[in-house]
């Protein structure tokens, strides 16, 4: 199955006549970065927004209307959607640098060497005095 068909069978846009031609979807997936479901959320939420702007009618009987649940359901689905791509990029991350980013900071001649550096406070005589111990 390639993205294409994933992305199609998630929205509901499996059966013709299609809302998003291939070309349309295949950017999506580019814009995406290669993602499939976070492109499917993003048609998702374009299909919605095509769906809130339809007008709902009656004429005598006939009656024609449903694009607003419609666009409410795709939007939720969006919303998931994008929850698990989020859920699944987001890794733990404690934050600083790596050794070798601060070996590249300290051996930059062009840069201000920092005032306050490791271990400048400590006393070199401070170590066991004579007659304690």
């Amino acid at each position: 199955m390639t993205d294409l068909d994933r992305v199609r069978l998630e929205i509901g846009d499996s059966f013709a006549p299609m809302h998003f031609s291939d070309a349309e979807i295949w950017e999506k997936i580019s814009q995406a970065g290669g993602v499939w479901k976070q492109a499917a959320a993003e048609l998702c939420f374009i299909w919605a927004r095509w769906l809130g702007r339809q007008p709902s009618f009656t004429l005598g009987s006939f009656s024609e209307g449903g694009a607003q649940a419609a666009a409410t359901l795709l939007n939720e689905k969006g919303k998931e959607l994008l929850a698990q791509v989020l859920a699944s990029n987001s890794g733990l991350y404690a934050g600083g640098i790596s050794k070798a980013d601060v070996e590249t900071s300290r051996e930059d001649t062009d840069r201000v060497q920092p005032y306050f550096t490791p271990g400048m406070l400590a006393n070199p005589d401070a170590g066991e005095q004579e007659g304690t111990s």
